[in-house]
């Protein structure tokens, strides 16, 4: 029987009813005693780092849940974690960036109604994040609703339907069935040792294009600190050009000359950014800006976060984010 790690950090599926609303409260052991099942998967320790609502979750969160998993590594087959939903694929992605050569499962989980409230979907979600854990591939995974989603690739899309995720521009890594997963995806096996980059840059924004947007908020932006920009675009990629009185090709451009970091994303789900397609993108390219291609918004941040904390070069940055 395998032996699985239960890291515990809060979330909508620890909590209990309280004039406040809904408060993260329960322990790992007595979310793991509402789901019996469990005792025929695996051998489970559990852990709990924090007890937070995931709306609160900050970086050095991350750095807790990263020094967990190196601390233990060893010790266990693999790893679920327990998380509120709201930030979940945030952290999903961030450890899927930041641990390289990972030879076992990390599988996170949470709910959408609390481990106690009737018809929660918590213990499925929980039974099959740790038959995940148990498998033989390799990972980060989230594991939602019966399907299991690959960590870097997942957004939140429902606030309160029991689907919650998506896998984003691919297929869900695998799915439960009759107590059992069947993998669509499995990962090869890396060949070198394990590492974790904890150089997490807290100093990137990510901005939300939309019409009534000011070019001037770059300079701002820049001016506060911000080392790296994120800018959501629209459709394939876009932003105004001279064509429009808020023209976002010279702030771009001085923000880049100055050593800043722009990464143009998409608002769209689907289909990622295409900066070769219209003039603003072939524009914003030339300058230097660089595409975030397929990925969600929540791996870009992630990568972003990790390349400036790594002391990347803009050209190192590019292929790093744009190579994935």
């Amino acid at each position: 029987m395998k032996k699985i790690l239960m890291i515990a950090t809060g979330g909508t599926i620890a909590c209990i009813p309280s004039d406040n609303g809904l408060i993260p409260s329960l322990s790992g052991k007595e979310i793991i005693e509402l789901v019996p099942a469990l005792q025929h998967i695996c051998t489970i320790d559990i852990i709990k780092i924090m007890n937070i609502d995931s709306s609160n979750l900050s970086p050095h969160n991350w750095i807790s849940m990263l020094d967990t998993v190196e601390k233990n590594y060893n010790d266990y087959d693999g790893f679920v974690i327990t998380h509120g939903t709201d930030t979940m694929a945030y952290s999903a992605s961030m450890l899927s960036c930041a641990i390289n050569n990972l030879s076992k499962p990390i599988v996170f989980t949470g709910s959408q109604l609390p481990i106690k409230v009737e018809g929660t979907d918590a213990c499925k979600n929980i039974q099959d994040a740790f038959l995940s854990a148990c498998s033989d591939n390799c990972g980060v995974f989230l594991a939602f609703n019966g399907l299991i989603h690959n960590g870097d690739c997942t957004k939140k899309v429902y606030s309160q339907n029991f689907t919650g995720f998506l896998s984003i521009n691919q297929e869900p890594a695998g799915i439960s069935d009759n107590e059992k997963i069947i993998w669509n995806i499995v990962n090869k096996k890396p060949e070198s040792s394990i590492s974790f980059n904890k150089n997490v840059s807290e100093k990137v924004f990510v901005l939300k294009m939309v019409p009534s947007l000011k070019p001037e908020i770059i300079d701002i932006l820049i001016n506060m600190g911000y080392l790296g920009i994120i800018i959501e675009g629209y459709g394939a990629g876009g932003v105004p050009t001279e064509e429009c009185e808020n023209n976002f090709i010279p702030p771009i451009q001085k923000a880049i000359e100055n050593g800043a970091v722009i990464v143009c994303a998409t608002q769209c789900l689907y289909d990622g950014v295409h900066l070769d397609k219209y003039p603003m993108g072939i524009i914003a390219e030339r300058y230097g800006a660089i595409s975030c291609k397929n990925m969600t918004i929540e791996k870009t941040l992630a990568k972003l976060m990790l390349g400036l904390g790594s002391k990347m070069s803009l050209k190192e940055l590019k292929e790093y984010i744009e190579n994935d």
